[in-house]
């Protein structure tokens, strides 16, 4: 809409005309000279077009603007209270799950950053997808792998990765557990993660036949750091460091990293 070469009334300066439009700026000259206002603004007190159709339009434009803003403070209200119901949420014990990965399929749980709970080999729901009900959104999806002619103790951890969230494994029923499109991190092949070493040392390592088995987050905070630690040198670095500082965020753990840091401080004074 040109409104230049209208005629204008301000609530103070009086009367004028428009000499300039720009997206976010109307100038008008009065007989005291050009003022500069905010567009548009400035239409909602001060300035009034005497074409009162070309105010229609500008009012119209406001009231726009206006719901657009209210809208946005909507949504970053309601992203301020989701984050907010995120880090309070009660933290439940063994909130996390190692999965038990079959080596064929590890690319492709990567690629799509999907991983199967398995089914229930026995009683009333034998057959149907098992139930992750203790996973929620501060839960960790670690994967491992053995291979088949290795014994148990040869099991290795070759990634993990959050949980989406607003992921509540109760509510999951098609037995697929979807990871976070950020916090994902995977072990270089060339390392090797022994998945028992976290676990006492005096029981003999026994998986058994279901897909996965829950952990603590006293485990997982061990295993995460080593994870990060061993990714500090690699593209991995930041995106690795980032997953392991929303872990302990929102698991509410320190960071061991952090803790052996004091550790060391205090040794060394010593």
């Amino acid at each position: 809409m040109d409104i230049n070469g209208q005629a204008i009334k301000h609530k103070t300066f009086g009367p004028g005309v428009v000499t300039a439009l720009t997206a976010d700026t109307i100038t008008v000259c009065f007989p005291g000279g050009e003022k500069k206002f905010i567009y548009p603004d400035a239409f909602r007190e001060y300035l009034v077009l005497k074409d009162k159709n070309m105010q229609r339009h500008i009012t119209a434009q406001i009231a726009k603007k206006e719901a657009e803003l209210n809208r946005q403070r909507q949504a970053e209200q309601a992203e301020q209270e989701r984050r907010q119901k995120l880090l309070n949420f009660p933290i439940t014990a063994n909130s996390h799950a190692a999965f038990d990965i079959m080596p064929e399929h590890a690319e492709q749980i990567f690629k799509t950053c999907i991983v199967s709970t398995g089914r229930y080999l026995s009683g009333y729901s034998k057959g149907q997808p098992r139930i992750a009900e203790r996973l929620k959104p501060n839960s960790v999806c670690l994967l491992t792998e053995r291979q088949r002619e290795r014994p148990e103790q040869d099991r290795r951890m070759i990634g993990a990765f959050m949980v989406r969230e607003d992921f509540f494994g109760k509510d999951v029923h098609d037995g697929l557990i979807e990871g976070h499109p950020k916090y994902q991190m995977r072990v270089p092949s060339e390392n090797i993660l022994l998945f028992w070493e976290y676990f006492d040392q005096n029981a003999a390592p026994r998986w058994g036949n279901t897909a996965f088995k829950y952990c603590s987050g006293t485990v997982m905070n061990h295993i995460l750091s080593e994870m990060t630690r061993l990714l500090e040198n690699t593209e991995q670095k930041e995106s690795a460091l980032a997953f392991y500082q929303y872990f302990c965020k929102i698991n509410r753990l320190r960071p061991l990293m952090e803790i052996n840091m004091i550790e060391n401080a205090s040794e060394a004074k010593q």
